[in-house]
């Protein structure tokens, strides 16, 4: 049987294992890898049907899997050598900025370490200086690897593979840089977006034209998400096919022979990408309308499936850890599914209105699964909104890119701008108006696709369509299983968590605090009195409003008056004191201000320490330590919090604790326990 399509079958394999490395325990990972074996097996004696296919992802799965080894192994090596110099001296030109409080965040692409050239290694540096995009620097100090245990695997998947702590960063003299000369272009036209848009609009049109979201406040961001838009925030495949579109249109009145015409189209499609930056959604897009449109104008046979299986593949080639990268994985899977949409609706000649609602909702069925992964929020009225704006959208994205533009021709540029400008600031308060509305009238469409039965019943129902696909051929028989699947996989996880416990662990201020879901009722376990906007923004995210009680364990006075607004039970205990409600058993400590408290939940202790206080001895299921702690706890688990590090750098060594920088969940039954993935920062190994 002749394989269709067999590169976009190689790309596919290759991400979804170094996606699965990544984010799977190494148990589950080989579990699956036998059922898939087994299943291949079963299907070449049974149906038959794409058994080549089958095989060739395996073999590209596995290949996929050495490749991915060989990179962690080389990267690895490359970092603890750089790591064991006292002082390195490194050159690079800083590629994108940021602020953490009040400190600069800059990553670095390096040029040389210690004179010797590095290439596609990028360092992050913390620092007072003020840099641009684009700078060329020289600095000496100590580079470090990532912990093990903190989101590394983010920073990997952007290409940044360890901290660099400068003694001094040096700007050398500036010169001329692909990074830096399309850094000042987009200097430029945010400042003329500044000239033409009104104040209550220009940031918007700044995220929609140019890419550049910091002037968007958290509200915007949230509305946008409700109604299920915000793909329009980040500059994509979307806003790079509107722009490319009018470009068409534009030049189908020059008297220039098309094949002329393509190329300009190409050269500018490069330019774009240049200027938004080269994210991988734009990546993605522009290389597709470039293969593309190179293809027809040179008479070149291309396909949609192929071209995007070889951006994926040279994407991981240089860099595997690009597979779990959010973007990446939401762009293709959006495009793959757009693919898919337009084929139906081409086969069955649909009209526009209804080819829209079809490929749209297409493209929210295959990135479901990858917003579950990443804990996002999806609206069920999403297709129907993106219907409805798609107009709107479309002529905000291409007047927020081309204004700017004509800002800068000389004359008549600015007044022309200037005049066209009210219509751009008429359509971004429509839509900002339209989102509000959504968010206030339509919040009962939004899902948690953090939730655990969410995420069961998505892959299940994913699972489902592949095999049915694969295996049957009678569509009675794959509808029964396509509902079968989930309902028995829902029945499963359901049993198999019945008397389960869940705590969530998180940062107060300076010490843990706990959620705890047990017999359909919620407990608050404060350790201390939790900063207020802490609180109520944490609690925003995991979707809690009240407690059934909420015990308040603190060597200070209890902010009772706090935390009565969530609860019609507080308890505060303060003292050396046993204490228990039948899910949670208290033992305090407290002499001269100095606190410590065992808490046992269902047969899991877990142990924490306020200030300094004597727990010698204690044996713990779990400690979590603050500013100070004694080493002779023993546990199976150790956890601190990144501000307290520098005091407990010897004591986060001896015992490996791990960094909490974010929601811990762990699930309890029987007295057991096991540490779930982190819902933000999936896959990152705690």
């Amino acid at each position: 049987m002749k394989i269709k399509r067999p590169l976009f079958i190689i790309a596919l394999s290759v991400l979804v294992v170094i996606y699965s490395i990544n984010t799977l325990p190494a148990s589950v990972l080989y579990c699956s890898l036998a059922l898939f074996v087994l299943f291949t097996v079963i299907h070449r004696f049974t149906t038959d049907r794409y058994t080549p296919h089958l095989v060739l992802f395996l073999l590209a799965a596995l290949i996929g899997a050495g490749l991915f080894g060989v990179f962690r192994n080389n990267l690895n090596h490359k970092i603890s050598n750089l790591a064991q110099y006292e002082t390195v001296t490194v050159s690079g030109v800083v590629t994108y900025k940021d602020s953490i409080g009040y400190t600069n965040c800059y990553y670095i692409d390096l040029d040389a370490v210690n004179n010797e050239n590095i290439r596609n290694f990028k360092v992050v540096v913390y620092s007072d200086e003020y840099l641009e995009e684009g700078d060329k620097v020289v600095s000496s100090g100590k580079l470090k690897g990532f912990t093990t245990k903190s989101d590394y695997q983010y920073s990997y998947s952007k290409g940044v593979f360890a901290y660099f702590y400068p003694e001094k960063l040096e700007k050398q003299v500036a010169e001329s840089n692909f990074t830096a000369v399309f850094n000042q272009i987009r200097i430029v036209l945010t400042d003329n977006a500044r000239k033409i848009f009104s104040y209550d609009t220009v940031s918007t049109a700044i995220a929609m034209g140019l890419g550049e979201k910091y002037l968007l406040d958290y509200s915007a961001k949230e509305a946008f998400a409700t109604t299920g838009i915000s793909h329009a925030l980040v500059v994509s495949g979307l806003h790079i096919g509107f722009i490319t579109a009018v470009l068409k249109s534009l030049m189908y009145l020059l008297p220039i022979h098309k094949k002329v015409k393509n190329i300009v189209l190409c050269c500018f499609t490069v330019l774009f990408m240049a200027l938004i930056g080269f994210t991988p959604s734009i990546v993605r897009a522009g290389c597709l309308i470039i293969a593309i449109t190179l293809g027809r104008t040179f008479l070149v046979e291309t396909d949609n499936h192929t071209v995007l299986a070889i951006i994926v593949l040279l994407t991981l080639i240089v860099n595997p850890y690009s597979a779990v990268n959010s973007s990446l994985l939401l762009s293709y899977t959006a495009y793959f599914g757009v693919i898919k949409g337009a084929e139906i609706c081409a086969d069955r000649n649909y009209g526009k209105i209804k080819s829209t609602f079809i490929t749209t909702v297409f493209a929210v069925l295959f990135t479901t699964p990858v917003m579950c992964m990443l804990g996002m929020d999806m609206t069920l009225l999403s297709p129907l909104f993106n219907v409805l704006l798609i107009y709107v959208i479309m002529v905000i994205c291409v007047l927020s890119f081309f204004l700017p533009l004509l800002v800068s021709v000389p004359l008549i540029g600015l007044h022309l701008a200037g005049f066209i400008a009210p219509l751009n600031d008429i359509c971004i308060r429509f839509l900002l108006r339209f989102t509000e509305f959504v968010q206030n009238n339509f919040s009962f469409a939004v899902i948690d696709l953090s939730i655990d039965i969410i995420k069961v019943f998505v892959f299940a129902l994913l699972i489902a369509v592949v095999i049915a696909f694969i295996q049957l051929t009678d569509n009675r028989k794959r509808v029964i299983l396509i509902f079968a699947v989930p309902i028995i996989s829902i029945l499963c996880y359901n049993f198999m968590n019945i008397g389960a416990v869940t705590v969530k662990v998180f940062d107060g201020s300076s010490e843990p605090s706990y959620i705890i879901y047990a017999e359909d009722k919620t407990y608050l376990l404060a350790t201390e009195n939790i900063n207020s906007i802490t609180l109520k923004n944490q609690l925003e995210d995991i979707k809690i409003t009240q407690f059934d009680e909420i015990i308040v364990c603190t060597h200070k006075d209890a902010d009772t008056e706090m935390y009565s607004q969530y609860t019609d039970k507080v308890t505060v205990v303060s003292d050396t004191v046993h204490y228990t409600n039948g899910v949670l058993t208290l033992d305090t400590y407290l002499k001269n201000r100095q606190m410590a408290c065992v808490a046992d939940i269902c047969g899991v202790t877990i142990g924490f320490n306020h200030n300094k206080a004597d727990m010698s001895g204690k044996n713990l299921d779990l400690y979590f330590f603050g500013s100070s702690a004694p080493k002779d706890v023993e546990a199976s688990e150790y956890y601190y919090f990144y501000p307290v590090i520098k005091s407990n750098v010897d004591l986060v060594t001896e015992k490996q604790a791990k960094e909490l920088y974010d929601i811990l969940e762990i699930k309890i039954k029987n007295g057991k326990y096991y540490i779930m993935e982190d819902v933000k920062n999936f896959g990152s190994g705690i």
